[in-house]
């Protein structure tokens, strides 16, 4: 299990994010499962599950490089809220598709160790919405309806990952 804090950025937005990974493997094969959160100070938010399958390798010294494939689903909220006074956006889900490669140092030569590294991924929404939105708040459109678009490609990064891993090979 791998835990990790870092960056994210998309079409309309930057901020935090934080992970959680849980991956079995077995020689050079990693599958796995994760679940992320994101979100901008006083704006728009995402969470997302998802899995991977991938390749793993890992040095004698200690040094682990993975690459793998991820699908999931992305929850949205507050899409379309530019500011702390502007009215509470919109929420959608979608589902995306996407890579993901990370680095990581290995210290313990036994099957259960611990792991510390970096990650970066990108996740495209495959499943957009455009819903619609009016508030009073909004500079944009003064309370008349206006299309807001729920979906993007995010690049999260994780530039710190830690956790306890088990290979079981």
């Amino acid at each position: 299990m791998l835990a990790g804090a870092g960056l994210y950025s998309g079409s309309d937005s930057d901020g935090l994010r934080f992970d959680l990974a849980l991956t079995y493997r077995i020689g050079v094969i990693e599958v796995g499962g994760f679940a992320e959160t994101g979100g901008e100070p006083l704006g728009e938010s995402f969470s997302g599950v998802g899995a991977t399958a991938g390749v793993a390798w890992r040095s004698p010294a200690g040094l682990r490089l993975s690459l793998a494939g991820s699908f999931g689903r992305h929850s949205y909220t507050g899409v379309g809220a530019p500011g702390w006074d502007s009215g509470p956006g919109v929420d959608g889900d979608t589902i995306f598709v996407g890579a993901r490669a990370g680095a990581s140092w290995i210290f313990g030569p036994g099957p259960v160790h611990f792991e510390l590294g970096l990650a970066v991924a990108v996740e495209h929404d495959v499943t957009k919405e455009r819903v619609p939105y009016s508030s009073i708040h909004d500079p944009e459109s003064m309370g008349e309806p206006r299309l807001v678009s729920i979906g993007a490609t995010l690049v999260p990064v994780s530039l710190v990952r830690l956790g306890i891993t088990c290979d079981a090979l």
